[in-house]
């Protein structure tokens, strides 16, 4: 009776010696990691850079593969500190996957088109909102279409964890797809003014609307383009 008692303790010990073996394994090699794989300048002026860099990252159980980050440095970003998919002294504008790009150049001329650079000190991008900054990446300021009034809106069907039913502001799932937002006819002045036209399925009465703002996006309004 010792003797069987003692075996099921062995038992016990080398099953939990096992199980902790394998939580540590499971810990070790599922946190994932990341790595830089190369960069491209978009954009080099004097007073601010524009560069796209692709990492790979390897998240058990959410991503794996090619991603990137369009990051911008100037004197503004110097304090700007690094992460796995930052450089320290740059500020992160824009990314999303790259899963079967070949180099940061290719990545950099399909987002070109994202960034409009109006003068020395300003800057355009845009997602699926549209940003400005009037110093050097220093500051944004922006416009979503997400910020327009819900009877302005078609909306699609949401899970239940979303508002009304859940908790979740869901809003941007009106915007995905086919029904992003489209920005055409941007304007910006050195004296403050911002004037666009945004273009989405999503809306109710009209495919386009003009968004503008005279106080360098602190407020905006909408009217008819």
């Amino acid at each position: 009776m010792i003797v069987s008692n003692r075996r099921r303790s062995v038992r016990r010990l080398l099953s939990g010696l096992g199980s902790a073996l394998l939580a540590s394994t499971c810990l070790s090699g599922c946190e994932g990691a990341t790595r830089k794989l190369d960069e491209a300048a978009v954009y080099g002026g004097p007073q601010f850079r524009l560069k796209v860099v692709r990492y790979y990252e390897n998240l058990p159980f959410h991503y794996t593969g090619e991603v990137f980050r369009v990051q911008c440095s100037s004197r503004h970003t110097t304090k700007s500190p690094g992460h796995k998919t930052q450089e320290a002294g740059w500020v992160t504008l824009g990314g999303g996957g790259a899963i079967g790009s070949k180099s940061a150049t290719d990545v950099a001329e399909r987002e070109r088109s994202n960034y409009l650079v109006v003068n020395d000190h300003t800057l355009v991008w845009v997602g699926n909102g549209l940003n400005v900054s009037f110093d050097a990446c220093g500051r944004f300021r922006g416009w979503y279409p997400t910020s327009l009034p819900t009877e302005m809106i078609i909306p699609v069907e949401k899970p239940d964890y979303c508002a009304p039913k859940g908790s979740v502001d869901c809003r941007q799932h009106d915007f995905v797809g086919e029904r992003a937002p489209q920005f055409e006819d941007i304007r910006v002045a050195p004296s403050g003014e911002i004037s666009f036209v945004v273009r989405s399925k999503a809306f109710r009465d009209s495919t386009a609307i003009r968004v503008r703002s005279t106080d360098f996006g602190r407020t905006w309004r909408t009217e008819s383009p």
